[in-house]
């Protein structure tokens, strides 16, 4: 197995990465480096994920009045299009909102909250699969009306009542939303859990530091099936953290190594 032993030391106050017998005259510019280590920073994501929560709801309502309310002769189904049109519309604001959770997810993770970010990896890229899978449906929808309605779209969609093209769209919408609901809103309480426990990062917990410790890494471990699988992923976790927060504070030290050459 692997050893992993830390090349700084820790206090309450997060870690050192130099020795404190040390005498450092400039310490004073190490701490914007170090300042981040340790201390909690909350996910604030639940605004995005209510947002998106609010715009499928309001999608699912404007495809029940829709369904619901009979077009006439004259619209010529302009209902089903603007249904169609206002999904492709939420196809995008989810996709912002994929793109700004897996940025903020990536920063908890630099902070040293491994367990949380493994434990949400999947779920907060669940509403962008989720709408993603129902606009292809939504196209499967739309090919097999053209195909069996070449001609008689328009009447199909009139005097068709609960199997019209307007009742399929309100059913899959309908299916949708409640996925989008039930996703969205028990990520919300998973993140606001987190933020108000305000635990410290993982790297600074026993469990965690019992991965590095000789008698767990030794050739020859007894720890077998699922503790064992449970122990390599957090020391694979714990690798690529150190790794990554590595490859952030050398980018820090160029730029204040800079700094303290400019002063010079």
């Amino acid at each position: 197995m692997v050893s992993l032993s830390r090349s700084f030391n820790t206090n309450s106050g997060g870690a050192t990465f130099f020795s404190e017998s040390g005498n450092m005259a400039d310490s004073e510019y190490l701490q914007p480096i170090l300042e981040s280590y340790g201390t909690f920073r909350p996910l604030n994501t639940v605004p995005a994920f209510s947002i998106h929560l609010l715009v499928t709801l309001a999608l699912e309502i404007l495809a029940i009045i829709y369904a619901v309310k009979h077009p006439d002769e004259s619209s010529r189904c302009q209902e089903y299009f603007i249904v169609i049109y206002v999904h492709v519309g939420l196809w995008f604001i989810t996709l912002i909102v994929d793109q700004v959770a897996r940025k903020k997810h990536y920063n908890m993770r630099i902070l040293g909250y491994l367990e949380f970010y493994n434990n949400t990896a999947v779920h907060h890229r669940l509403p962008f699969y989720t709408v993603s899978l129902c606009s292809a449906v939504l196209v499967l929808i739309q090919a097999l009306m053209q195909q069996y309605y070449p001609d008689n779209f328009a009447e199909k969609c009139i005097n068709g009542g609960a199997m019209s093209p307007t009742g399929y769209l309100c059913a899959l919408i309908t299916f949708e939303f409640c996925l989008i609901a039930g996703i969205n809103i028990n990520y919300i309480i998973k993140v606001r859990k987190f933020n108000k426990q305000k635990a410290p990062p993982d790297v600074q917990k026993e469990e965690w530091n019992a991965c590095q410790s000789p008698e767990a890494t030794e050739v020859g471990s007894p720890m077998r099936g699922e503790k064992l699988h449970d122990f390599l992923q957090k020391q694979a976790d714990l690798i690529r953290f150190l790794k990554e927060h590595n490859a952030k504070l050398g980018e820090k030290l160029m730029v204040l190594s800079a700094q303290l050459q400019a002063r010079a």
